[in-house]
């Protein structure tokens, strides 16, 4: 039977540790010249691999295989094999969810005070330990702060805020971090050309950014969808983990930015009743106004984007939006992401959410009658493209819109050209030669002009007028 990849790739040693190279090399450190703790506190998000890294503590620690300590364990000794089956009698997975109370804390210290029966350490492994009650922290306050002769705590948690200062003060803590968008792709990508799996790098990206930082969900993701048997794309990607579609993000930001109320409500009504939860549908959008942030204030950001709509899009759309307007934008779905989750009624707060954004824009209304454009979002095919057209007519009309919103001192300068072509979502100007360089300098600013006078977004191609 095949094995869970999550379960397969899960690290044997400290070396194969994924995305914690500080962890990694002060354990390895602490082994080697045998500054063993007595209390260990491991912490972090979820699948970022804490209880792993406390079996390989546990394995590295009493490996029969090695005269001393190890970083390195055999994985084959009767210690090894028992810690990785769960089944030693020395070292015992507690799981704290389950056993927080009082008298669960009173067998503990009973328990505690067993020698080692076959190797050198007696190890409690705790997990989700912020579950056990206060009464439960205070019972073995005093034993892990001065525990028998060879015996060591590793406690794991995904909340360390609820566990007692006196517990944490008493424990070396280790912080657990998410793991990054290029560490996440580059371990999925090893394992698919281990494993055989027919995957683009596009899906390895979308898997990426949908798991938070989590490689065993990652992993699990990959394990799932190698099942469909055929290449797996971003579009299954999000199919399967019940993710929002590109086209529909894409659909519902382009509207937000227009103000188009109607079309907002009726997208949102969609996603939901398509089975999107209110709460996924705003934290993507979370990260799609993070993203539009970052792209507003710093060029060149492509690799820091996070969210599911691409660079080009999201400078597009960037381009005709104030920095002042995104950042309102953004402040009111933190508000609104916390309210939602007690909201008794979460689809009506998040329409009320989304009308509040259109509240911070202030749309330029195009001075060109809207039948005579046509828009078009972007189809979802594994590599989505802006494909809105609109009739190349009246261009002088548009031009003299677009003069008309700029600021009083640009107007001069914006005489020297004029409005050549508008097509596959391009504004094309032709400039005066001596005018070409400024105009190339301040396109973006150009493609903001057009575009709050058009309704829509637009990228700038400048051209040189002949002589």
């Amino acid at each position: 039977m095949n094995q869970a990849l999550h379960l397969k790739y899960r690290p044997s040693t400290l070396a194969e540790l994924v995305g914690q190279p500080l962890i990694q090399t002060t354990l390895i450190n602490a082994i080697t010249s045998q500054q063993i703790a007595p209390a260990y506190l491991f912490t972090g998000p979820r699948g970022t691999g804490k209880t792993s890294t406390a079996r390989i503590l546990a394995k590295s620690l009493n490996c029969l295989d090695s005269p001393n300590p190890t970083p390195i364990p055999c994985g084959q000794c009767q210690s090894c094999r028992s810690i990785e089956k769960s089944s030693s009698l020395d070292v015992s997975e507690i799981d704290a969810a389950s056993h927080n109370g009082v008298d669960d804390a009173r067998s503990l210290i009973e328990h505690s005070s067993f020698a080692p029966t076959l190797c050198r350490y007696r190890i409690f492994i705790l997990d989700e330990v912020h579950c056990l009650s206060n009464q439960a922290f205070n019972a073995l306050l005093k034993l892990i702060e001065e525990p028998p002769p060879r015996v060591i705590f590793i406690f794991c948690t995904t909340e360390a805020h609820k566990v007692l200062p006196t517990i944490a003060s008493r424990c070396q803590t280790f912080n657990f971090k998410s793991l990054s968008l290029s560490t996440l792709v580059g371990h999925l990508r090893h394992v698919a050309e281990i494993e055989s799996i027919d995957i683009t790098e596009e899906a390895l990206n979308a898997i990426a950014r949908t798991v938070n930082g989590g490689l065993r969900d990652a992993l699990q993701l990959l394990s799932q969808l190698r099942l469909l048997d055929e290449t797996i794309t971003p579009v299954r990607v999000i199919e399967v983990s019940n993710g929002i579609h590109l086209e529909e993000m894409v659909n519902l930001l382009v509207n937000l930015v227009k103000g188009d109320t109607i079309e907002i409500l009726k997208l949102a009504r969609s996603l939901i009743d398509g089975g999107k939860a209110p709460q996924l549908i705003l934290s993507s959008l979370l990260q799609v106004y993070r993203d539009l942030l970052l792209v507003k204030s710093t060029p060149k950001c492509y690799e820091l984007i996070v969210g599911a709509i691409d660079y080009k899009i999201l400078r597009q759309v960037a381009s005709v939006t104030d920095f002042e307007v995104l950042m309102a934008s953004f402040t009111q779905l933190q508000k609104s992401e916390a309210q939602l989750k007690t909201s008794i009624n979460a689809a009506i707060w998040l329409e009320v959410c989304l009308l509040n954004l259109i509240g911070n824009t202030t749309p330029v209304q195009p001075k060109l009658n809207r039948s005579q454009l046509q828009f078009d979002v972007p189809r979802t095919n594994g590599n989505p493209q802006s494909t809105k057209k609109r009739r190349n007519e009246d261009l002088t009309s548009i031009w003299a819109s677009v003069v008309e919103i700029a600021k009083p001192a640009n107007r001069g300068l914006l005489s020297h050209a004029s409005l050549s072509a508008l097509t596959q979502n391009q504004a094309v100007l032709t400039v005066e030669a001596r005018y070409v360089q400024k105009f190339a300098r301040n396109s973006q600013t150009l493609e903001r002009l057009i575009g709050k006078a058009l309704g829509c977004l637009v990228t700038v191609k400048i051209k040189q007028k002949a002589s």
